[in-house]
């Protein structure tokens, strides 16, 4: 499929159920509309100017965030596509629009990544802590306590009247055990996910942007990054920003090559 046709059809898989909604007549939902037809129409630059006035309104709507990164990517903004379908995730994670999107722009860079060391932490939050939201968590640590508890506590019971009437011991129970593991397990994830939401990540929204030792113009560099890949934020200064590439180097960058996701 061409990636013409390939958007095509997974614009209007996001857009065409959203524009019942767009009937409602607040401002933001009008906007969209407005960009949706335009979109559709083909005038992506229109529809980007449009989708941003609605972004403005409504600045964490997952879905105005993905209309746009398909605009810009329309008209050849494509790390900063990938950034807006990030942030559009950062607010949304079950937006599975966003990810099809995400990972399709992500497929179409010619630089996915940089020579580094694989860390444990960034693969664990690549496969369970950014698809999954952080209520989804609480509530399987909810439950699966919940659930022990009940388990145990009747083992307990059942056990305590065996030794008063002098009878043989109940099983131990294996699936209040494995529940129990359960519930570790999902709460550190929660402890987890927590933790990543207070981590600063931004996307490389220019093509090649140069890691320097310090801040200012013409200092040492040390390592080239490419559109689309996502790096740590740490301070700022000035019209500068640092930044880690996970698993590599920290260094500095301007503010305007880099989008916050998050």
């Amino acid at each position: 499929m061409s990636k013409l046709k390939f958007l095509s059809v997974f614009f209007l898989s996001l857009v065409l159920p959203t524009l019942v909604v767009a009937q409602t007549g607040s401002s933001s939902a009008e906007l969209f509309k407005q960009g949706t037809q335009l979109y559709l129409a083909k005038d992506y630059t229109k529809a980007r100017e449009v989708f941003a006035q609605a972004l403005d309104k409504d600045p964490y709507n997952a879905t105005t965030l993905t209309n746009l990164a398909l605009a810009e990517f329309q008209l050849g903004k494509k790390p900063l596509s990938i950034g807006l379908l990030r942030k559009a995730l950062a607010s949304d994670p079950e937006l599975s629009t966003a990810k099809a999107g995400l990972k399709f722009a992500l497929s179409q860079m010619q630089v996915k990544e940089v020579p580094h060391q694989i860390e444990t932490y960034e693969s664990l939050r690549a496969s369970l802590l950014q698809p999954v939201p952080l209520s989804a968590y609480l509530i399987l640590s909810a439950l699966s306590l919940f659930a022990a508890g009940w388990i145990l506590l009747s083992y307990g019971g059942r056990r305590r009247k065996a030794v008063e009437e002098e009878k043989s011991m109940p099983g131990f129970p294996i699936i209040g055990t494995l529940l129990s593991l359960a519930f570790v397990i999902f709460t550190g994830l929660l402890a987890l996910k927590v933790y990543d939401s207070t981590v600063l990540r931004g996307t490389i929204i220019d093509e090649k942007v140069s890691l320097q030792t310090a801040p200012g113009d013409n200092q040492v560099a040390i390592l080239d990054l490419y559109g689309g890949m996502e790096v740590i934020a740490h301070e700022t200064q000035g019209d500068w920003v640092q930044v880690t590439y996970p698993g590599s180097l920290t260094g500095w960058i301007k503010k305007s090559a880099l989008l916050m996701t998050r």
